[in-house]
């Protein structure tokens, strides 16, 4: 649960950050100044942070669902042995 609210988040957010993009008439060379300041440089790393988090949620959905796929084997596994102890 707590997963998933995180993973909305960071959509949500990055949303955010692509909406803001595509609404600048700024020149390049304002562009670059405003990517000195403060807000500027933390605007970079909150894209970094989100990036990275991003890459994270998949990574750790893509172990999820691994452990789930080995889990689930494993009762099948399991069930067949209890059914041919069940037989003999």
């Amino acid at each position: 649960m707590r997963s998933t609210r995180l993973c909305i988040g960071l959509v949500v957010l990055s949303g955010l950050l692509s909406l803001s993009s595509c609404t600048s008439n700024e020149s390049p060379q304002q562009r670059h100044e405003d990517a000195n300041t403060p807000a500027g440089k933390l605007g970079r790393e909150a894209h970094r942070a989100v990036v990275k988090l991003n890459q994270a949620a998949r990574e750790a959905d893509q172990k999820l669902q691994k452990a789930a796929h080995d889990a689930k084997e494993g009762w099948k596994e399991d069930a067949q042995r209890q059914r041919s102890e069940n037989t003999h």
